[in-house]
């Protein structure tokens, strides 16, 4: 609407003009006109342009999109009182003015106008505030559905301890069988024996696994008592030689039967030798002459003699010192278990000699018939029996990727670090152990904790145990990645978020193509769908190994540990694997989240709505990665300059992400 007013010096008076003005300037808040002068120093001419239609279209488009800020109504009134503002030096230039504005009724018209006004403007504020909080309130709500039905999914495919527990009490695992019997053998191997717990554990370990033990250690600190003890439990002879590099085949291995020879047959008589015993103690091992090495070497290695399969069961080596010619080395790599014996420390000595009977045991003197009783009724079914099961249910363990990388890791820190060589039968070796621990406990895979046992496997050198020791538990937590690899999968799901957001936001929300989104926009929808639930599917995975590691740390009952080192992995692991666990699941719980959210409601019931996909997910990403880090409120009043300066590059890209939550949250309080 235009409408044109002119004036004259004989047809309208300058004060009548000025009162007209005045009235429109009343209605012009309401109407929304804009006023503009036409040089009126130059023209009495006045041009009045009605933008009434174009103010009726924006209210009603805003009424449809309640979703607009209230920024820009309050915009929209700075605007309109620059343009009142802009009257007044027009309106000030006639002293006829001051009789015009003192009008009473003029004044009260303007009262009853700004009051209908401020009326209109407040229920009109009031409509468009409910429409608003409506639907914000709806898309909150539906993001706190989409929340709720991750967790629940996380906690559906998520690992219970009841899984656990039905696993080592089921009816034929060997934990629930044969644990007692093996922690009685444990103790009577260590019974009046003072800081021998580990070896006594280590001896068995190497009985019902088949493996030869090297024990390393000075004369006198009880190394030739653990293997007769382990002789007696065995229920076969012992048998034991002190090596010397004169020691002879027939000391070894027994005379030559001479009856034999008078046949031309070459045969020795080994009754009561080494290769009829079932349990053999050799001292200073690493003394032994070459020409008994290789057959001693045969025996070691398959438990083979001339021919034939020997009962023993497992060979006890002891050295006060360690081997310094290379070809004793084949000899010292058929020795599995390798344990250091120290002499006792001064707090054990005094319990040592505190003992009825220091060092002694029923199970190391066979005279009385009673007392060989008591040590051969440990294995009720007998020690065969026990075995038996056992290696069959290490052949059903598995040996997990995880397992067998750590293995690999460890040979190659080996290699770098300790400038030591295993062999891969010797890595071969160390695999069945540990399956043989893990079956001990009645578990069917191999688990972190029994890769602690390495530590007795891979050093050459003894002070090489610690470091060892040391590189185990740093590497125990069952994750294939590492910690950087944790911070590039969080710089990948946010740049998927990113991704997505955009995508939805021209697909305006339709991400199956059947509400108008192009078909090249619902393809890349569904593609970054998909690699969300690869994510999930690896998270979720990486989330339940580690808590069945945790699980069985916090509840370590380990057979073939000793107590001070389980507890001391206890205390350094769980922590460990806590924190791991939360950086997996908060990874898991977003990557779950973009999943839901980019699922059409026939493929997930939790899937938001069309027109309030991106609402959800904008407030899912905003809220994700909250709990790495929490800045406080002054960190996030600093500036973009200061933060920089402050933060690395990924803690400064989370800044940012908290910053833009902080502002906006700070705009909508106003």
């Amino acid at each position: 609407m235009e409408r044109t007013m002119t004036t004259g010096s004989g047809s309208m008076s300058l004060g009548v003009m000025l009162y007209v003005v005045i009235l429109l300037r009343v209605v012009a808040p309401v109407t929304s006109w804009t006023v503009s002068f036409n040089e009126i120093s130059r023209s009495p001419r006045l041009v009045f342009r009605g933008s009434s239609r174009f103010h009726a279209k924006r209210y009603s488009a805003q009424e449809e999109n309640p979703s607009k800020s209230r920024r820009q109504r309050n915009q929209r009134n700075r605007d309109e009182e620059e343009d009142a503002d802009e009257w007044e030096p027009f309106m000030m230039q006639d002293d006829d003015e001051e009789e015009i504005l003192d009008n009473e009724e003029d004044g009260d018209d303007d009262n009853a106008s700004r009051d209908t006004v401020e009326v209109t403007s407040s229920l009109k504020e009031e409509k468009d505030s409910s429409s608003g909080s409506s639907f914000h309130k709806s898309a909150e709500d539906a993001t706190r559905t989409v929340e709720r039905a991750v967790k629940d999914s996380i906690r559906e495919g998520g690992w219970s301890s009841t899984e656990l527990e039905a696993e080592v009490q089921r009816e034929d695992s060997c934990w629930r069988l044969y644990s007692n019997e093996l922690k009685k053998a444990v103790a009577l191997v260590e019974q009046n024996l003072v800081e021998r717990d580990e070896e006594a554990r280590l001896v068995v370990l190497g009985l019902i696994s088949g493996e030869n033990i090297l024990l390393v250690g000075p004369p006198g600190t009880g190394k030739s008592v653990l293997g007769r003890r382990l002789s007696t439990l065995a229920g076969g002879p012992f048998f034991s030689l002190l090596l010397t590099k004169f020691t002879t085949p027939e000391e070894l291995f027994g005379p030559l039967s001479l009856q034999a020879l008078e046949q031309d047959i070459y045969q020795r008589c080994t009754s009561g030798y080494l290769p009829e015993s079932s349990v053999g103690f050799l001292d200073e091992i690493f003394k032994a002459h070459s020409a008994i090495l290789n057959t001693l070497l045969g025996i070691l290695n398959e438990g083979v003699y001339a021919g034939k399969q020997c009962p023993i069961r497992c060979v006890i080596g002891a050295s006060n010192e360690l081997p310094e010619s290379e070809e004793l080395d084949a000899l010292y790599d058929r020795f599995l278990i390798r344990k250091e014996v120290l002499p006792v420390s001064d707090e054990g000595l005094v319990t040592l000699l505190g003992l009825p009977t220091p060092g002694r045991s029923p199970c190391d003197h066979t005279e009385s018939k009673e007392e060989v009783n008591e040590c051969d009724i440990v294995f009720s079914e007998g020690l065969d029996q026990v075995v038996e099961a056992l290696s069959e249910a290490a052949n059903s363990v598995v040996m997990g990727d995880d397992a067998c990388a750590l293995l690999r890791d460890l040979r190659t820190f080996l290699r770098q670090e300790l400038d030591l060589e295993i062999s891969d039968r010797r890595l071969v070796q160390a695999c069945r152990l540990l399956k043989i621990s893990a079956a001990s406990h009645g578990r069917t895979r191999v688990d972190p904790i029994d890769c602690m046992l390495l530590q007795h496997v891979a050093w050459r050198l003894p002070e090489q145990r610690q470091a060892i020791q040391e590189w185990l538990w740093d590497h125990l937590t069952p994750t294939s990645v590492t910690v950087q690899a944790l911070s590039a999968m969080q710089l990948l799901l946010d740049g998927l978020y990113k991704e997505a957001v955009g995508l939805v936001r021209t697909t305006g929300g339709d991400v199956i193509g059947t509400a108008g989104g192009r078909a090249t926009d619902v393809a890349s929808i569904q593609a970054l769908r998909i690699e969300a639930v690869q994510v999930c599917e690896r998270f979720q995975n990486l989330s339940n190994k580690l808590a069945r590691h945790e699980e069985l740390l916090q509840n370590m009952n380990h057979l073939w540990l000793h107590p001070d080192e389980a507890r001391a992995a206890q205390q350094l692991l769980v922590s460990k694997s806590k924190m791991v666990s939360m950086q997996v699941t908060n990874i898991l719980t977003q990557a779950k989240c973009l999943e839901v959210a980019l699922s059409s409601s026939s493929d997930v019931l939790a899937s938001p709505p069309n027109e309030m996909r991106l609402s959800v997910l904008e407030q899912l990403w905003g809220s994700g990665g909250d709990d790495i880090p929490n800045f406080t409120e002054s960190e996030l009043l600093m500036g973009m300059k200061e933060a920089k300066a402050k933060f690395d590059s990924e803690t400064f890209r989370r800044w940012k992400r908290e910053y833009k939550k902080f502002k906006r949250l700070a705009k909508n309080n106003e």
